[in-house]
């Protein structure tokens, strides 16, 4: 694979989307029914050019986004009094006409496989009712209390992966080079998604969930879930000074689980009013001891619960009158994460550089990013080596 000549193809289209003379648009995107409630259209598009190697194969792959799809929206608010407000929201995943998640390698000289996703996804369907003084209450499928407490950041290229660490190329998998004879240059059941990742609790779910009133930049939030699972956040956001400061920390309750117990996540970011950044992260899984994983797998013990660690390094600034400019380094670290037998000790890390212009007249945005996943494991005492998986990605996204 030429990562020279793709790079410069990218920055090339890049910069022309940059440089091109933006053109003001107004637009009303708000409807009114007849008892005053006002209803708002959006959504986005997403689309990426992805080229991937395994070490022992490549593809360039056209597919629709990764961390961020193509998706629609409809916003309904109406107000009770002064201080109570009620609504609702509805937004869909559009079906992909090609899957990131399942574009594969993994053979010498092989393209792989590639899949559409042809349902209709529920991102957000609830009901809410927000009071100034009191706080806000939902009812339905949304974000969990704890939903994005360990990515905390001012990433300006926010349409690629963060803490989560696996961005194009998830369903990958890393290929073997040496772990037994006769199984060199073959795939493996360890996938770029499988091993790393951020524990980002439930992520969006049926819930009923609280979100308290803001004090002092100090926000509290709770959910029940629908499974019988709880959870409960914090955020802290002030300014001191030069310093703008983001803390998001989050706990769910997993006991009525068969194997898991909790799941802890934190994450801080702090940025310099000159546009440089910094963010870090953390979390684990906390599993049973009783569970059938660990009986099968004796290392599991309490030090070996799935766990991983995140650096951010950024800088937002404007090089373009289109509008913002963002770069950003990323490192992830996931430990353990891959729990099937024969893939112990398992470490999986990624390392990304990503560009983002944003073209603000028009809200499209379009980024570049080049990602190194790595992984070792063992199979009992003898250690597995596996090929490096690079991928080079030029994403656009256009909202409406």
């Amino acid at each position: 694979m030429n990562f020279k000549n793709t790079l410069k193809t990218t920055v090339a289209v890049a910069a022309l989307y940059a440089i091109a003379a933006p053109v003001a648009v107004v637009a009303d995107d708000t409807l009114s029914s007849g008892n005053k409630n006002s209803l708002k259209i959006s959504g986005q598009v997403s689309r990426a050019v992805s080229i991937m190697d395994d070490g022992i194969s490549s593809k360039t792959a056209f597919t629709d986004g990764n961390w961020t799809n193509s998706r629609i929206r409809w916003v309904a608010n109406g107000k009770v009094n002064a201080d109570v407000s009620m609504g609702a929201t509805i937004e869909m995943n559009i079906p992909k006409s090609n899957n990131d998640g399942a574009e594969t390698l993994g053979t010498p000289n092989s393209e792989g496989a590639s899949a559409d996703a042809g349902a209709w996804g529920i991102r957000h369907q609830f009901i809410y009712a927000s009071s100034k003084q009191m706080g806000k209450i939902y009812m339905g499928q949304t974000s969990v209390a704890a939903d994005g407490s360990g990515e905390a950041s001012f990433n300006g290229t926010g349409i690629f992966a963060g803490s989560d660490g696996s961005s194009y190329g998830t369903g990958v998998s890393f290929a073997r080079k040496t772990v037994r004879a006769g199984s060199e240059n073959t795939a493996s059941g360890a996938t770029v998604g499988g091993a790393i990742m951020n524990m980002d609790h439930n992520g969006r779910a049926d819930v009923i969930r609280y979100d308290s009133p803001k004090f002092s930049g100090v926000q509290l939030k709770t959910s029940v879930i629908d499974d019988g699972e709880w959870d409960v956040a914090g955020s802290y956001n002030d300014k001191f000074d030069d310093l703008t400061v983001r803390f998001r920390a989050g706990f769910t309750s997993t006991n009525q689980d068969a194997t898991q117990n909790y799941i802890l996540t934190g994450s801080l970011a702090v940025k310099h009013d000159s546009g440089l950044w910094a963010a870090i992260a953390g979390g684990k899984t906390a599993y049973s001891l009783q569970d059938g994983i660990r009986q099968a797998n004796p290392k599991f013990s309490g030090l070996k619960d799935p766990h991983f660690y995140h650096l951010s390094l950024g800088y937002n600034t404007k090089m373009f009158n289109a509008g913002p400019t963002g770069f950003t380094f990323n490192y992830n670290q996931s430990n353990d994460v891959l729990m099937t037998v024969g893939h112990d000790d398992g470490e999986a890390d990624a390392v990304s550089l990503q560009a983002m212009q944003t073209i603000s007249a028009v809200g499209a945005k379009i980024g570049i990013e080049y990602v190194n996943y790595s992984y070792d494991d063992k199979t009992g005492t003898v250690a597995n080596d596996y090929h490096d998986i690079d991928v080079i990605s030029l994403m656009t996204v256009f909202a409406f």
